[in-house]
C-alpha cells in the first residue's frame, strides 16, 4: 500500500473508527487493554497510555523535553502522555489530513495548544529539526511496508538517553508450509486492515539492531484484549457472507473482515500485541539493560515464549 493509498484510507475512515473505536470520549483508535482493575472501556483505552508513561519514567533520565507520537491519530494517546509529563512539549505525525484537523480542535478544546503540535506527513520520510527523547508508536509500525527505513526515522530523532516504545501487532512465528487456515487469516487481517509490515518480533528486534537500537524489555499483552464482547461476535456472523458477497473491497467491510481474523489470530496464538522497549546504545551508564516498567497492574506477560 502507498503513502497515498493509506492517506485516502484513514482520510475516510477516521470518523467512522472514532464513532464504532474510540472509547467513551479516549479519542482513542487503538485497542483496549482490560487489565486487573480496568473498570470500563476508557480505562481500557488510557491503560495503553499508562504503559508508555511508565516505560518513558522508567527509561528517560529527568522529565522528556520532547515526546513524539509517529502515527498520532487524533492525538488520544498524546494528550494523555501532555497530563503524565505537564513540563513537556508533544509532538505528533500522522498521514491523515483529517486526522491533524480533528487533533489541532481538540488540543484547543483541552487547552493543550501550546504544548500539543501535529504534523501531517509520512514518518517514513520525516525529517524535524528536534530529537525526542521518547518515541511512542501504538499500532502504526505495521502500516508500513519498510519497518526497517520506521526504525531509522525513529533512531535520526531519538536523542541520546531517549526510548522509543512500539505497541503493535506481531506474527508469533513465521507461518510455516502447509498453515493454510492460518494463512487465510493471516491474509485478510493484512488486506483488511492495511497492515503490510506485519512481523515477528524477531525480525523487528534484527531491524532495530541493524540501525543501531538496543533492546530493553517487550511485554505480550495479548491476554488484556477481549475479543468476545458482543460487537465481536456479531462481526463473527457477518464476515463470511461479507466475504462471499464480494464486499470486503469497500473500506468499511474490508475492516470488519480484517478486525475479525484478527480477533481470531488472537484467539489462536497466530498473532501478539506486544510493547516492545528500544533504547540507544550510547545513552549512558546502566542504558543498555534497560529498566522494566515499575510494579503496579499487571501491564501484561514477560515476552520469553517464542515458539508456536
Amino acid at each position: 500500500m502507498s503513502s497515498r493509498e493509506l492517506q485516502h484510507y484513514y482520510d475516510r475512515n477516521t470518523a467512522l473508527f472514532l464513532r464504532i473505536g474510540s472509547s467513551a470520549g479516549s479519542h482513542a483508535i487503538h485497542r483496549g487493554l482490560w487489565a486487573p482493575g480496568v473498570r470500563n472501556g476508557r480505562e481500557a483505552a488510557e491503560h495503553v497510555n499508562t504503559l508508555l508513561a511508565e516505560g518513558i519514567r522508567a527509561n528517560v533520565s529527568g522529565t522528556p523535553r520532547l515526546v513524539l507520537d509517529l502515527g498520532c491519530g487524533v492525538g488520544g494517546t498524546l494528550f494523555s502522555l501532555a497530563r503524565a509529563f505537564p513540563e513537556a512539549r508533544l509532538h505528533g505525525v500522522t498521514i491523515s489530513g483529517n486526522q491533524v484537523a480533528i487533533a489541532q480542535q481538540l488540543a484547543q478544546q483541552q487547552g493543550l495548544q501550546a504544548r500539543c503540535s501535529f504534523t501531517r506527513g509520512d514518518f517514513e520520510q520525516l525529517r524535524l529539526e528536534r530529537r525526542a527523547d521518547a518515541i511512542v508508536a501504538v499500532e502504526s509500525l505495521v502500516h508500513v511496508a519498510r519497518p526497517e527505513r520506521f526504525l531509522a526515522t525513529c533512531r535520526e530523532h531519538l536523542a541520546p538517553g531517549g526510548v522509543v516504545l512500539i505497541v503493535d501487532d506481531f506474527l508469533a512465528y513465521p507461518v510455516p508450509n502447509g498453515a493454510h487456515a492460518m494463512q487465510r487469516t493471516i491474509d485478510r487481517f493484512r488486506a483488511g486492515w492495511r497492515v503490510p509490515g506485519l512481523c515477528t518480533l524477531e525480525t523487528l528486534e534484527a531491524a532495530a539492531a541493524a540501525v543501531g537500537f538496543q533492546r530493553l524489555y517487550a511485554r505480550d499483552l495479548s491476554s488484556l484484549i477481549r475479543t468476545s464482547r458482543p460487537r465481536d461476535r456479531l462481526v463473527a456472523l457477518v464476515s463470511p457472507p461479507v466475504r462471499l458477497l464480494g464486499l470486503a473491497r469497500r473500506p468499511f467491510w474490508a475492516n470488519v473482515v480484517g478486525g475479525h481474523a484478527l480477533n481470531r489470530a488472537i484467539r489462536k496464538g497466530w498473532i501478539r500485541y506486544r510493547l516492545l522497549a528500544l533504547g540507544r546504545p550510547e545513552a549512558g551508564p546502566g542504558m543498555p539493560g534497560g529498566t522494566p516498567p515499575p510494579p503496579g497492574e499487571d501491564p501484561g506477560t514477560p515476552d520469553t515464549d517464542r515458539r508456536p
